[in-house]
């Protein structure tokens, strides 16, 4: 080894690379769209005013749970004391309560 230095050259791969796909989720309210993405990475749900999506009900936490992105994925997290029901479009029903699932695909919701 001695003084001597060491240069090494890592060689750049051209191609036509897919560029990545912006995450989005989309959630549909009545006649309302909320979106989930890059710029907006978190939503909240509950029933007090602060929420961005607020529904009202006497089973209904204030801050009763929220979607964020978290490593490349979409997560439901539920704050609730009644927990979160999650129906995915093929018919599977899931239930957080104080917990998170992974969201996918189409399905809906309820608080």
């Amino acid at each position: 080894m001695g003084d001597e230095s060491e240069t090494t050259v890592v060689p750049v791969i051209a191609g036509d690379w897919p560029a990545p796909r912006a995450m989005r989720l989309r959630l549909r309210v009545d006649d309302r769209e909320l979106l989930v993405e890059e710029r907006r990475s978190s939503l909240t749900m509950g029933r007090a005013d602060d929420n961005d999506l607020v529904v009202k009900g006497h089973l209904i936490s204030r801050l009763h749970a929220r979607i964020e992105i978290s490593r490349n994925t979409f997560v439901l997290i539920d704050q609730s004391m009644n927990g979160t029901f999650v129906q995915t479009a093929d018919g599977e029903e899931l239930f957080a309560r104080h917990d998170s699932l992974k969201l996918k695909g189409q399905g809906l919701i309820g608080l």
